[in-house]
């Protein structure tokens, strides 16, 4: 059993390509340390109400310390980086819950790269690896105001559940069934 977690994990670690709906090749890998530099430089690049959509609360800059924690196996969190070239234009983290055989999401894409399939073929990649790692449920927690992303994951099976009203906040599920993720759409590829 112990070789079967292993293999899963090794499968849910390899670099994958992947190209967007609007024909951007990706290649989506697993987040080490000396990747620091290349997700600082992506969240510089947020602007404020990014970066309270993504932490939920007012963060105009994450500390080094905080970056790598993001790579941190010991943290609980696991990171992907999507490159496009040699560009880093967005990282998926996955914080564990290992009690619960599940982990939260969150993406995060320069500006620039919003709009070109980066976000969607992202989650889609971050599900299949979730997957392969075993996970039974993947979910993220969204503002009501950030309707791109909650749109996003409902396109990608997550339920929308109201977590709070005042702020408005939105808990996003999917189960994860093993299955895969939903398939890519007729004009997007898989490499």
């Amino acid at each position: 059993m112990a070789h079967d977690t292993q293999e899963a994990r090794r499968r849910s670690d390899r670099p994958t390509e992947a190209v967007t709906r609007d024909g951007v090749h990706l290649r989506i890998r697993l987040a080490k340390p000396a990747d620091i530099g290349q997700l600082a430089d992506i969240y510089s690049h947020l602007t404020e109400q990014e970066m309270r959509f993504r932490f939920k609360g007012p963060a105009t800059k994450l500390s080094l310390e905080e970056i790598g924690d993001l790579v941190n196996p010991a943290c609980g969190m696991t990171s992907y980086l999507a490159f496009s070239e040699d560009l880093a234009v967005a990282c998926a983290t996955l914080m564990h819950d290992p009690g619960r055989n599940a982990a939260e999401v969150i993406l995060s894409v320069r500006p620039d790269w919003k709009g070109k399939g980066v976000s969607w073929t992202l989650l889609h990649d971050v599900i299949a690896r979730a997957e392969a790692a075993g996970l039974k449920r993947i979910s993220s927690t969204e503002l009501g105001e950030d309707r791109d992303a909650i749109n996003l994951q409902r396109e990608m099976g997550f339920v929308a559940r109201l977590k709070s009203a005042d702020p408005v906040s939105v808990s996003m599920e999917k189960t994860l069934d093993g299955n895969g993720s939903p398939p890519l759409p007729a004009n997007w590829q898989q490499e």
